[in-house]
C-alpha cells in the first residue's frame, strides 16, 4: 500500500470543497523553517482572503445530525477535529484525546460531537480528564472510542528556540461561534502566547474578531504549508492569549496527561527545519 505524506493526504480530504470556496497551493515537499512558514502562510492567507467577507465555518450546523460547511476559505482548512457543540471547545490531539481549557472543560460522561469534512457526525463520550495542574489553563481528556482517519487530529509544532520567531506570523483563531478569525502573533514567551489585531493594509478589519467569555478553550492554529498546526487555546480576551502548546512544560505535561489517561498516543509534531 502507498502511503502518503500526511499533508497530501488533507490536501486530497479538502479538496472536494465545491464552487465559491477558493483553492489552496499545493503542500510544499520538504520541511518548511520558521521564516519559510511566515512566507508560505502569508501566500496562502492572500489566495484564501481575496475577496473573503465570511469568517463562518459551517452554513448549516447541527449538534445531532449532518452539517454542512460554509462555502468560504474556510472550507480549504482541517476543522473537523473540533467538537463545536457545546461552547467548551474540545480539540483532537489524537485520534482518541482532546484538550480544553482546565477552567472551562467538558465534564466526563459528556458526548462530543465531530463532523468530517463531508460534514458526517461522528460522537464520541469523554470518559476521563487530567488537568494540568501548576502548569497551564489546559486539561487533557480520552474519549471512549478513537475517531476514524476522516475525522483528523492536529499536530503541533516541535520543542524549539527558535519558536518565539513566530511573532509576526499569521494564525487562524476560532470562537464558540463556530468562526475563523485571522489574527497576528505578538508573542511567544515561555508557556504561554498572545496575539494582536494585523495592520488592516495585510489582514481586513471585518476577518478579526475579540476574544471574549465563552470563547475559552477554542483553539488557534498556524498555517504550516496549508495545515492546520495547534499552537493555542484560549485563556483570556483580547485579541487572544493562552497556553503554547509548543513550549517545552506544556508539551511534555500534555504528553505525561495522555500517558496517564492510556490509549498509546502522544503529540505529533509537524517537522520544521531550524532557521539560518
Amino acid at each position: 500500500m502507498i502511503r502518503l505524506p500526511r499533508l497530501l493526504l488533507l490536501a486530497f480530504v479538502f479538496t472536494g470543497c465545491g464552487p465559491g470556496v477558493p483553492r489552496m497551493p499545493p503542500a510544499p515537499t520538504s520541511a518548511l523553517s520558521v521564516a519559510d512558514i511566515r512566507r508560505d502562510s502569508d501566500q496562502r492567507f492572500a489566495q484564501l482572503l481575496d475577496g473573503a467577507t465570511s469568517t463562518d465555518i459551517f452554513s448549516q450546523y447541527s449538534r445531532s445530525g449532518t452539517s454542512q460547511r460554509a462555502r468560504n476559505f474556510t472550507g480549504r482548512l482541517n476543522f473537523s477535529g473540533i467538537a463545536w457543540d457545546d461552547s467548551r471547545t474540545a480539540t483532537l490531539v489524537s485520534p482518541v484525546h482532546v484538550v480544553m481549557a482546565r477552567h472551562y472543560p467538558r465534564p466526563v460522561g459528556a458526548t462530543l460531537a465531530f463532523h468530517d469534512p463531508r460534514g458526517k457526525l461522528h460522537q464520541r463520550t469523554l470518559t476521563a480528564v487530567v488537568p494540568l495542574t501548576g502548569i497551564t489553563d489546559v486539561c487533557v481528556g480520552k474519549l471512549d472510542a478513537p475517531l476514524p482517519a476522516s475525522v483528523p487530529f492536529y499536530r503541533v509544532l516541535p520543542p524549539s528556540p527558535s519558536n518565539p520567531n513566530l511573532a509576526g506570523c499569521l494564525a487562524v483563531v476560532t470562537n464558540q461561534y463556530r468562526q475563523a478569525h485571522i489574527h497576528e502573533i505578538n508573542r511567544v514567551s515561555g508557556i504561554g502566547m498572545a496575539f494582536r489585531r494585523p495592520d488592516p493594509d495585510r489582514i481586513p478589519p471585518n476577518l478579526t474578531r475579540n476574544v471574549v467569555k465563552g470563547d475559552s478553550g477554542n483553539p488557534s492554529f498556524l498555517l504550516v504549508g496549508g495545515e492546520l498546526v495547534l499552537i493555542e487555546t484560549h485563556s483570556t480576551g483580547g485579541m487572544g492569549a493562552g497556553p503554547f502548546y509548543s513550549s517545552p512544560e506544556v508539551f511534555d505535561a500534555i504528553n505525561q496527561a495522555m500517558l496517564k489517561l492510556g490509549g498509546g498516543a502522544r503529540l505529533t509534531t509537524v517537522p520544521v527545519r531550524e532557521d539560518r
